[in-house]
């Protein structure tokens, strides 16, 4: 018996809402769809600013997904910024904490909460 992978799209779209960049993912985030994700970043180029991630949409994480974040979370650490990740599914979430990765982003339900929570922040550590 012959197995098959059935390729599922990551829609990225990019937003700005009050001085913060929201990148939002829909579908599968994995080593299949994640050089979607690396071009809009090189589109929407450097940000000194907050970025935030909006998970809400993303049906699947894996590994390549992670390091892609993570790759953000160092570029924008190293341009004086920070990265907030919008991520209402618990199960979704519970990767970041397998990870060992909780405690590195800002986490949140929803827009706001991230706002707020990037706004309560101690400043990043270089």
């Amino acid at each position: 018996m012959l197995g098959y992978r059935v390729f599922v799209a990551l829609d990225v779209s990019t937003t700005e809402h009050d001085q913060l960049v929201v990148v939002s993912l829909a579908g599968e985030f994995d080593v299949y769809t994640v050089s979607a994700f690396r071009t809009e970043l090189e589109r929407v180029g450097h940000f000194s600013g907050p970025i935030i991630v909006d998970l809400s949409g993303v049906t699947l994480l894996d590994s390549s997904g992670i390091g892609a974040l993570v790759d953000l979370l160092n570029q924008a650490r190293s341009d004086g910024g920070s990265v907030g990740v919008i991520c209402p599914n618990r199960p979704l979430r519970r990767v970041f904490e397998i990870t060992g990765l909780r405690n590195a982003f800002i986490f949140g339900d929803d827009l706001d909460g991230v706002r707020a929570a990037l706004a309560s922040a101690s400043p990043p550590q270089p």
